[in-house]
């Protein structure tokens, strides 16, 4: 059915078949693209995340002077020699304040620090976050968990057990006396260096694939793709059918008797171009045609 199609609509076609696809690679790219902004963003989170546990943990521990009303838990209190009280907070209880503070002020991302052997009925993890946990503990690779709720990606990434762990979560007989009296004996002990400890849990705003195309839909995108439309119908439409129809004109004509018929193409010797191969072509028949119309006239 399409071999009786005229060049031009087997073209236009084609053409349209081939506009598909590509707007079709480039949603499948904008996609993943999308994926790959949002993860980068949330690993830039967690790192920062990483790098302020790390800095507590190293510390032992972070001591105040004072306890504000949004923050009055603590792990240790200590008094100096003139009476002063300190307040002791762990790198778990450091990295939950800090992640409340903030997520309250947070434009985009918001984080929190959660494990499947939690010690505060507040960090205990939600579904996603236990899906991601059970897939770090059985996968020793895997470096990150991701998934899309409502409007929301999800991504979490492992906190390993480290040696300066091991104080608060190994041997509970090890254990600081604090420890044991705020949370027991029971809670987060058992750990191994290299053991997954928990998740970094981190929540941003899905990028919707319509605010990536409208951000993409600027005047110069749009002004690049028409000039490749048009140069692209200029040249099968004149640089291509026009040609072919000339010659095929040609052609019709010779074949009524006037071989003298213009054929416009350029020299063959001097072109690559198939259409002028083909005007070639017709040529060296009419020159055997005019060759066998003499010979016939003798």
């Amino acid at each position: 059915m399409l071999g009786r199609l005229s060049l031009s609509i087997k073209y236009s076609l084609i053409f349209i078949i081939t506009g598909v696809l590509i707007a079709a690679a480039m949603l499948v790219s904008l996609y993943y693209f999308k994926s790959e902004v949002l993860r980068n963003e949330a690993q830039a989170v967690a790192a920062q995340v990483v790098s302020f546990r790390s800095w507590v943990a190293k510390s032992g521990m972070v001591w105040v002077d004072n306890l504000s009303t949004d923050f009055h838990d603590f792990l240790s209190k200590r008094e100096d020699a003139a009476g002063n009280f300190y307040f002791g907070k762990n790198p778990a209880l450091a990295t939950r304040e800090l992640s409340e503070i903030a997520n309250k002020s947070a434009i985009r991302a918001t984080f929190r620090v959660t494990s499947d052997e939690y010690r505060q009925p507040l960090n205990a993890p939600d579904d996603f976050e236990s899906r991601a946990i059970t897939a770090f503990k059985n996968d020793d690779g895997q470096r990150y968990y991701e998934d899309y709720e409502t409007d929301t990606y999800r991504y979490a990434q492992p906190v390993y057990v480290k040696q300066s762990c091991l104080k608060c979560h190994g041997d509970p007989e090890d254990a600081p006396k604090e420890v044991i009296e705020k949370y027991g004996a029971d809670k987060a002990f058992g750990y191994k260096v290299g053991d997954v400890r928990g998740i970094i849990s981190v929540k941003l705003p899905d990028l919707k694939l319509m605010d990536l195309i409208h951000n993409l839909a600027n005047p110069i995108t749009i002004g690049l793709i028409l000039a490749a439309f048009l140069i692209n119908l200029a040249y099968t439409q004149w640089g291509l059918i026009r040609r072919l129809r000339n010659l095929t004109n040609g052609a019709e004509a010779m074949s009524q008797g006037n071989l003298d018929a213009d054929l416009p193409f350029n020299d063959p010797q001097k072109s690559r171009d198939e259409v002028d191969h083909l005007g070639g072509a017709i040529s060296l028949l009419r020159n055997s045609l005019k060759v066998a119309m003499r010979h016939m006239n003798k």
